[in-house]
């Protein structure tokens, strides 16, 4: 049994729940979360697309709970891939979206409404992460970026997912 206060990461024991990697974990598996409840309450294309969301933030998890045992240097640019794959569907859904010409007030439906407080978590997780990587010294900025375009895709989603006037 651990000690009160105690968990493990890949390759370190007994780490601090007060450890800033355990709390950027914990912030972006709250993030997952939502998108997980908002996915429950849209369409099945936006499903889809929440759920490789979903995978991503796993595997950015995964490379967080592996400091310090992965250098450092190996991590500029880690996500990349994931980042230029979401930027790409960015473009798609913007493309197919509509505008409104005044600002909206999601939550008229389930889906609006969680996919808004997605869109919130995942805003605070980036401000989260920022500090952690700043005090951790993670030269990484594509994790970041993936976070901000994560917010942009929940409030694209929004726009889709809201009922027709």
């Amino acid at each position: 049994m651990k000690p009160v206060g105690e968990t493990d990461l890949i390759g370190e024991r007994g780490v601090r729940k007060s450890d800033l990697r355990i709390g950027l974990i914990g912030a972006i598996d709250e993030a997952s979360s939502a998108l997980s409840m908002a996915k429950g309450f849209c369409s099945p294309d936006s499903q889809v697309l929440l759920d490789g969301c979903q995978k991503d933030l796993s595997s950015m998890m995964g490379i967080l709970a592996a400091l310090p045992r992965t250098p450092m240097d190996s991590l500029e640019n880690c996500f990349s891939s994931e980042l230029a794959n979401l930027e790409e569907t960015i473009r798609v859904v913007e493309a197919a979206t509509v505008y409104p010409g005044e600002f909206i007030r999601p939550g008229q439906t389930p889906a609006t409404g969680t996919l808004d407080l997605a869109r919130a978590i995942v805003r605070r997780v980036e401000r989260e992460a920022v500090a952690a990587f700043d005090a951790l010294q993670i030269p990484d900025r594509s994790m970041l970026q993936y976070l901000n375009r994560l917010s942009t895709i929940c409030y694209l989603l929004i726009l889709a997912e809201l009922p027709a006037t």
